[in-house]
C-alpha cells in the first residue's frame, strides 16, 4: 500500500539523508498510501539506532524531546489520477519532536493505535561533526591500475575528540551509492600518527566500479519518454514498457544521479498529488545466470534485495523481467546479481565493470567511548569515484 517513499534533506531534490545536530536543517520523509481507507490516520515513532542499524539502548526521552505516536498530519489526496492515493509528508525535527543526540535514526509509520504493524520504515542520520575526514576514490588500486575497480583511501583526524583506543572506540563504515549491500564495516586504521588515522591500502575498500546507472523518465502517459518503448492501458493501470536492456560491454558515459529518483509530471502544478501511477516493466536480456538471482537496484526499490526487486527469468523471451507500480517521475536504476547465500550484489555476468564510472562513496565515523551507551555519528564525507584525470 505504500508508494513513492523518499527520504531527503528538506528543500533539496537530490540529497543524502543526513543533517547536522542542531544545524537548523530538517529531514523530509514523503510517501503515498495507495487506495487509502476513509478516515484512516497515520502515526509515527522515532527510533534511535546503533551504527549497525539495530535499536540502541537509549530510551526515547534520552534521544528526543517529544512523544512517539504523534499523527502524520501533513496529508493531501491525489487529484485527477487513475490510481487513488493520499500523499503524506513528515519533517524532523519539528515543533513536537527535537532530536537530542547524533547517530542513526529510523522513523516507523503505522496506522494510529497499531505501532506493532509498521507500514514503512525510513532511515536517516544525524551528525555532530567532531572529526575531519579527507579522502578520495581512485582507479589506481592495490590490485589493478585503471581496469574495473575503484579503491577508497581516507584519513580521519580526531583532534576534537579524546580517543584513547581508536581500534575499539571508533566504528568506521564505507558504502557505495547508498547501497547497504556494499557497506564495509569493522575497518581498522592502517596507520596512526598523533590524532590522524589513516585508512589506506586496505583491500576491503576496493569496490567493483560497475557502469553508470540506466535512466528513464515517465512524465505523462500520452507519449513515451526517455528510455520508454511503449505505453498502454489495461484496466485498471497504465503499463509502461521500458526499452529492453542487456549486458553493456563498454563504458557508457552519462550524467546520472547514482541511483536516485524523484517525482515529476508534465503540465501539473503539484507533482506530489497530481502525478499518476503506472506499472513499469523492466527487461534484461540474458541467459539464465546460475547460482544466484538478479535484482533491480536504486532508490526505486530502496536498494533492498527482496521479493519486490527480484527479477523473474522468462524462458520464452530469454530475459529477466520485473514489474513495479511506480509514480511518474525521473528514475535511475541498475541490475545486480546476488550469488546464493550472499548479500552483496555484483555486476551480472556479461555486464562490464569500468574504472571510468562515477560512483559516490560515503564514509561514516561513529564514536563510543568505553563508558558510552550509544554510537555517536561524529563524521560523514561523501566523495566521488570518477578516475583520476
Amino acid at each position: 500500500r505504500v508508494g513513492a517513499l523518499e527520504v531527503r534533506v528538506a528543500g533539496e531534490r537530490l540529497s543524502e539523508p543526513y543533517i547536522e545536530l542542531d544545524g537548523g536543517r530538517q529531514i523530509e520523509i514523503s510517501f503515498d498510501m495507495l487506495q487509502p481507507e476513509a478516515g484512516e490516520r497515520l502515526a509515527y515513532s522515532v527510533v534511535h539506532c546503533d551504527a549497525d542499524g539495530r535499536r540502541s539502548a537509549l530510551a526515547p526521552m534520552e534521544y528526543m524531546d517529544g512523544f512517539n505516536g504523534m499523527e502524520v498530519d501533513d496529508e493531501a489526496p491525489s487529484f485527477n489520477t487513475t490510481v487513488a492515493y493520499k500523499h503524506y509528508r513528515l519533517r524532523l525535527p519539528n515543533e513536537q519532536v527535537r532530536l537530542k543526540v547524533s547517530g542513526n535514526y529510523a522513523v516507523e509509520v503505522y496506522a494510529e493505535g497499531q505501532p506493532e504493524r509498521v507500514l514503512l520504515r525510513a532511515r536517516f542520520g544525524v551528525v555532530e561533526p567532531q572529526v575531519e575526514i579527507r579522502g578520495e576514490a581512485t582507479a589506481n588500486t592495490d590490485v589493478a591500475l585503471n581496469r574495473d575497480v575503484q579503491q577508497v583511501h581516507f584519513t580521519v583526524d580526531t583532534k576534537a575528540l579524546t580517543v584513547r583506543f581508536p581500534q575499539r572506540e571508533l566504528k568506521v563504515f564505507v558504502e557505495q551509492n547508498g547501497r547497504p549491500d556494499t557497506r564495509v564495516g569493522d575497518l581498522q586504521p592502517t596507520s596512526i600518527g598523533g590524532t590522524r588515522l589513516g585508512y589506506e591500502h586496505d583491500r576491503r575498500l576496493i569496490f567493483e566500479a560497475g557502469n553508470e546507472y540506466r535512466r528513464f523518465e515517465c512524465l505523462t502517459f500520452r507519449y513515451a519518454g526517455m528510455g520508454v518503448e511503449r505505453i498502454g492501458f489495461v484496466n485498471p493501470y497504465y503499463h509502461v514498457d521500458l526499452r529492453q536492456d542487456g549486458p553493456r560491454r563498454m563504458y557508457v558515459y552519462d550524467e546520472d544521479q547514482d541511483g536516485r529518483c524523484f517525482t515529476a509530471c508534465s503540465g501539473c502544478g503539484e507533482a506530489e498529488k497530481e502525478a499518476d501511477y503506472g506499472v513499469v516493466h523492466f527487461a534484461y536480456a540474458s541467459e539464465r545466470l546460475p547460482g544466484g538471482e538478479v535484482y533491480l537496484v536504486g532508490d526505486l526499490v530502496q536498494n533492498h534485495f527482496d521479493g519486490r526487486s527480484r527479477m523473474t527469468y522468462n524462458e520464452a523471451s530469454g530475459r529477466y523481467e520485473a514489474a513495479l507500480l511506480l509514480k511518474q517521475g525521473y528514475y535511475n536504476y541498475g541490475y545486480a546479481f546476488v550469488p546464493d547465500g550472499e548479500r552483496r550484489g555484483r555486476m551480472p555476468a556479461g555486464d562490464g565493470s569500468f574504472y571510468e564510472a562515477e560512483n559516490e562513496y560515503t564514509i561514516l565515523v561513529y564514536y563510543r567511548p568505553a563508558t558510552g551507551r550509544y554510537d555517536r555519528l561524529v563524521g560523514r564525507l561523501t566523495i566521488g569515484g570518477r578516475r583520476n584525470e
